[in-house]
């Protein structure tokens, strides 16, 4: 339930997008009318503008996808099925835009979770949920280097948990987050690094580690692909780290997506399991 009603508002906004595009035109709607028909659950706006300043508070945060097959090489143990519908919705919304010398905060919220859709025998459950909500400052930047320019840097909080209350299923992580952001030309990086103010079970620290690089790339147009290296900074001869590889190719409102995972914490019930991953699905354009 939580995911259908981040999806809904995810379509509310591609569908206000639309709106904000193409306002050209548009009746003004009857104020008499209006008082007439109020509906306090779904209100309509007389002034577009008014809608306008609301959507544009929304956009996409991490990437939202959409994977019908997602096969696990490795990883997924009886009596679950290696392949599984994977899933992952993420938006934030504007809270302020300038609080002190250019600082804005924004909330935002990511959940990932993998549906056993093709396991009839065990009622199709969720194999698992993760839930990431944040509150984060961040601040534009313009800092010259090698051609290209650090452009933002964010400073926030993140949870992390799978919403499991037994003790042996439980798991949550609590992190203040620091992240930079770089761009040159059609190549981008950003490199995030923590420190935790909870977590559970003890030896999670060892598999989720304290930092991550994801590098990204744009060509021919219309392609993208993505490296995410988890776990960067680590004993590297015990590394319990992972690596994310994605790829897409742009259509005209989604992408076609590929991802392939390996290493530890694809999600968080399972973070101490070697995985190995690969699903072919749908992504929503940023």
């Amino acid at each position: 339930m939580k995911f259908l009603l981040i999806y809904s508002i995810l379509l509310s906004i591609l569908i206000g997008k639309d709106i904000n595009n193409n306002n050209e035109g548009i009746p003004q709607i009857d104020n008499k009318y209006q008082e007439k028909t109020k509906n306090y659950e779904f209100p309509e706006y007389s002034d577009i503008n008014i809608a306008n300043d609301i959507l544009k508070r929304f956009s996409m945060h991490n990437e939202s996808y959409f994977i019908p097959i997602y096969y696990s090489i490795k990883g997924i143990k009886a009596p679950y099925k290696p392949y599984e519908v994977k899933l992952q919705i993420s938006a934030k919304v504007n809270l302020f835009d300038d609080i002190l010398f250019g600082i804005g905060l924004f909330f935002g919220y990511t959940q990932v979770s993998f549906f056993q859709m093709y396991s009839g025998n065990l009622s199709a459950p969720f194999r698992d949920n993760d839930y990431m909500p944040e509150l984060t400052f961040y601040r534009a930047l313009n800092w010259k280097l090698f051609g290209g320019e650090f452009y933002n840097i964010r400073f926030g909080y993140i949870h992390r948990s799978n919403g499991e209350e037994l003790l042996n299923k439980s798991r949550s992580i609590d992190r203040i987050i620091t992240e930079l952001m770089y761009r040159y030309k059609d190549f981008n990086a950003s490199f995030k690094t923590w420190f935790y103010i909870g977590y559970d079970p003890r030896d999670i620290r060892r598999y989720i580690g304290y930092s991550d690089l994801k590098l990204g790339y744009k060509f021919a147009d219309k392609n993208h692909i993505n490296l995410t290296i988890y776990n960067l900074i680590h004993n590297y001869k015990k590394y319990k780290g992972a690596f994310m590889l994605e790829y897409k190719f742009d259509l005209e409102r989604t992408s076609l997506y590929i991802q392939y995972f390996q290493g530890y914490g694809d999600n968080l019930y399972q973070y101490n399991i070697k995985s190995q991953s690969i699903g072919l699905g749908v992504s929503i354009k940023k």
